[in-house]
């Protein structure tokens, strides 16, 4: 009953904030005067990260080949688009978790960055599909080329003379008053016919069934007289009921049709005002883009000065409780901070920030974590720095943070044992960074010019070190040094990095130190003698090499350590190779080839070393324009030098994928795998086999905004056999899953 009272009362303040938003929004469109257009951004279309889904789809990015703005909005496409039954996508910038940021219009996955713009430079960017089993596997990285000048994204060109938290200026607002509302719904119909299993005790719970599942998006922005409103609501509804998005924390009481996520954001040029599922922090040892629902301040002080405020709840949280995201004062994240850019015509030129944190967490996990967790409350401060010259040759940052980390004392979590209780004490940590351009633009040989880059980079995170805004390793030193460039077509990079733990060199803890060093280049043969000619048959090559020693440096006293073995002493070699032919429009021909030794050299343990070594041969062809053929042979040994074992598996997989011609937007895809895996002394086999088989049809009613609908429709057929026998265990397992699907998504508006 306190449950559902509690449900109640949240959804009834959920429906009074919604009610006053909706009163500002008319307010808002009675007075605008005009309807500023929106600009669609260009998709590149050129396939990126070359990742071929189950029904065929290239995920391609409007960024691709161009400069872009910090505030220009990232378009990702995949088409076909993707269906729900076959994962979810997530997107990282850098290291940091955006996906609850970007919003998805039919086969589109679009990401405005008004709160925190990019930061100039080359960010990563990866894409990764987590599948139903709960496997992650990335499926497309790209690389941010972002700067002053806008590209060809949706935002205006930057504005000189503001700044943003970065450094990097801030867009102008529109010219001009206006509005849109931009509803999206998606109903997603999904089914599965008879599963058979063997052994029957394999079938899985739900067999058959038939649920239907959507999403709704309602999106709304207004703009008068400078000032700006955006709002946007994402709902998910789920038929089965353990599939709602708090079945974990509320069980049968978890309402089937949930929020998932907000935003509600109020700006005008530099002063702007966030509500919902935001993201803050920038220093790396404080608070680092922590995410999760709150609220959000960015005020300009003067036009180089700033301060960015922020109260956010403890975790990532959905649905309709806690709506404002701060109503648990026990478990939040409070911080501010404060910024000035010393050189106003020059962003970046010279920066200084402050930032504070206070943080407080309950025994609560994150709504997509399952994890037993303790109280937890930290308090900490930090300052960054950064800048560079007038011609940006050289780049300079640096940072100290304090901390304190306090776990409270947990009853349920010592259930009855004596622990020693965490001292309170303030911890250190810091870090600097320096990049100097050695050489740019130098002409070297045939019109080809130099660019290299040496970096230096500084680490220290004293014991005990920790924050709740973000995640760090403790009890931690790192130094590295590295040059990257590249010689026309021809990249390098050379790379040597050493840490070390246990900075208090206490007697009774193992002290580790790790030794890493690596090389890299890549360079296509065919165009890097003769670009105005090239030659086909040579290929795009690539060569990787990784050394990396792990040692104790002494033997622990009282520290349970009684046998040098225990001692880690441990060399590993790295070679990966790869080779791509492009032979024609037709055909192409890849050779990759990976080796790995692990060498231990702790006493008594000189024999146990490893040893991988993986062929792979991948071959492409297009016999005609809307056929494609994929074939691949692989071949693997793990050698053991200890038990004399070699364990060996060959691997054929072949896929297609037809763009039937009288029916567009149709495919038909199918593959076929077959693994054989057995050791030399004959004690294992192992066969197994994958095939599977489907049919993908999209169609499209009407073009116009609030009449077009957009239909997806699949069946699938799937067959997996598996037999693995054992001689010493006297095991023989065989299996066998044949299933049968279908899907049908309608996105309306």
């Amino acid at each position: 009953m306190k449950m559902r009272k509690a449900v109640n009362n949240s959804v009834r303040f959920a429906a009074f904030a919604l009610f006053v938003l909706g009163a500002l929004t008319r307010s808002f469109i009675a007075t605008a005067q005009t309807e500023v257009p929106r600009v669609a951004p260009r998709t590149s279309d050129r396939p990126i990260g070359g990742k071929t889904f189950t029904a065929g789809p290239v995920i391609t990015a409007n960024f691709m080949d161009k400069t872009i703005g910090p505030r220009d909005r990232l378009v990702l496409k995949v088409d076909p688009a993707p269906d729900p039954v076959d994962g979810a996508f997530h997107f990282f910038i850098g290291t940091a978790d955006l996906t609850a940021l970007f919003r998805r219009n039919a086969g589109e996955f679009i990401y405005t960055p008004d709160l925190f713009p990019l930061s100039l430079g080359e960010i990563p960017f990866t894409v990764y599909r987590s599948e139903t089993s709960g496997a992650w596997q990335e499926v497309a990285r790209f690389s941010l080329n972002v700067g002053l000048e806008t590209g060809s994204g949706s935002s205006p060109s930057a504005a000189e003379g503001s700044i943003d938290d970065e450094g990097t200026p801030f867009a102008e607002a529109p010219v001009g008053d206006g509005k849109e509302f931009t509803p999206t719904v998606a109903v997603n119909i999904k089914g599965q016919n008879q599963i058979r299993t063997f052994p029957r005790e394999s079938e899985p719970e739900r067999n058959p069934f038939t649920e239907a599942d959507t999403q709704i998006g309602l999106e709304l922005s207004v703009s008068r007289r400078g000032w700006s409103l955006s709002t946007k609501f994402d709902f998910v509804g789920v038929g089965h009921r353990p599939n709602a998005l708090r079945f974990a924390e509320l069980q049968n009481e978890a309402p089937q049709i949930d929020l998932s996520s907000y935003l509600i954001e109020v700006k005008k040029d530099r002063l702007q005002f966030n509500l919902g599922h935001v993201s803050f922090g920038s220093n790396r040892h404080v608070i680092n883009s922590f995410s999760s629902r709150g609220i959000t301040a960015t005020i300009p002080v003067t036009k180089q000065d700033e301060i960015q405020l922020a109260a956010m709840n403890g975790t990532s949280i959905v649905g309709y409780d806690n709506f404002l995201g701060v109503s648990r004062r026990n478990h939040q994240v409070l911080s501010a901070g404060y910024a000035r850019e010393f050189f106003k015509e020059r962003p970046n030129g010279l920066r200084f920030e402050f930032t504070v944190m206070r943080g407080s967490l309950l025994p609560i996990t994150n709504v997509n974590q399952g994890a037993i967790n303790d109280a937890e409350t930290s308090l900490g401060f930090g300052f960054r720095v950064r800048g560079s010259d007038t011609k940006e040759r050289l780049r300079y940052e640096a940072g100290i943070s304090r901390s304190r980390f306090v776990n409270p004392a947990d009853p349920l979590l010592e259930q009855g044992q004596e622990l020693t209780p965490m001292r309170r004490s303030w911890e250190t940590a810091r870090f600097a960074e320096i990049s100097f351009d050695i050489f740019q633009d130098l002409k070297v040989w045939k019109e080809k010019s130099l660019k290299l880059t040496g970096t230096y980079r500084h680490e220290e995170i004293e014991p005990l070190y920790r924050s709740i805004g973000v995640s760090v390793q403790a009890d931690k030193r790192q130094d590295q040094l590295e040059f990257s460039g590249n010689l026309g077509e021809f990249t390098f990079a050379f790379g040597n990095l050493r840490d070390r733990d246990n900075l208090n060199d206490i007697l009774s803890i193992l002290t580790t130190r790790n030794r890493r060093a690596n090389a890299v280049f890549a360079v296509p043969l065919g165009t890097f003698f003769t670009p105005a000619k090239p030659v086909k048959w040579l290929p795009q090559i690539s060569y990787n090499f990784e050394f990396l020693h792990q040692f104790g440096v002494a033997f622990p006293t009282e520290g349970g350590f009684d046998d040098p073995s225990q001692i880690p002493d441990q060399k590993n070699y790295t070679r990966a190779f790869n080779a791509q032919w492009a032979l024609s429009d037709s055909y192409s021909l890849g050779y990759t080839y990976n080796r790995v030794f692990q060498n231990n050299r702790q006493p008594g343990r000189e024999i146990a070393d490893l040893r991988s070594t993986v062929h792979g041969v991948t071959f492409g062809m297009k016999p005609w324009e809307d056929l494609d053929l994929d074939l691949e042979l692989s071949e693997e040994a793990q050698e053991n030098f200890e038990q004399q074992r070699i364990d060996r598996s060959v691997r054929v997989g072949a896929r297609a994928a037809w763009r039937t011609v009288f029916l567009p937007n149709s495919i038909f895809s199918g593959g076929l795998t077959v693994t054989v895996a057995g050791d030399d002394g004959n004690n294992s086999d192992a066969r197994n086999a994958e095939f599977d088989l489907q049919w993908a049809y999209r169609f499209t009613l009407g073009k116009k905004k609030f009449k077009k609908l957009d239909t997806q429709f699949f069946i699938r057929y799937s067959n997996r056999y598996g037999n693995t026998i054992d001689r010493i265990q006297v095991l023989n397992s065989f299996n066998k899953t044949q299933a049968f699907n279908m899907g049908l998504t309608f996105n309306i508006f």
